[in-house]
């Protein structure tokens, strides 16, 4: 369960920089509910390469609720230029601090 958030964009966060492989199309699945409410999710990549961070959607923004579980899925071809020094695969609301709970996340 993640609570207490303070953005939108604070979510649970994987390091996956040594797992990219640049200009590869990755497929990201993610299960996500809510404590309450029905916020918008989405999977995302920020990717820092040469000191700029830029952040890349995995997944479509859709709705969860606490109802049950929602999946997030999407496929993304990830590429940097430079030097790639750090990547982060983390789950975020487009708005909003809702908690919400994470179920099998997956960057293949």
């Amino acid at each position: 369960m993640l609570s207490g958030r303070t953005a939108s964009w604070n979510g649970p966060r994987q390091d996956v920089t040594s797992k990219l492989t640049h200009g590869k199309s990755y497929t990201t699945s993610v299960w996500v509910r809510t404590q309450s409410g029905t916020p918008s999710a989405k999977a995302t990549l920020a990717l820092t390469a040469n000191g700029t961070t830029t952040h890349l959607s995995l997944t479509p923004a859709t709705t969860v609720n606490s109802g049950g579980w929602t999946q997030l899925s999407g496929t993304a071809t990830v590429s940097w230029s430079g030097t790639l020094s750090g990547a982060a695969f983390y789950v975020e609301t487009t708005s909003g601090t809702d908690t919400f709970y994470i179920d099998d996340a997956s960057l293949q």
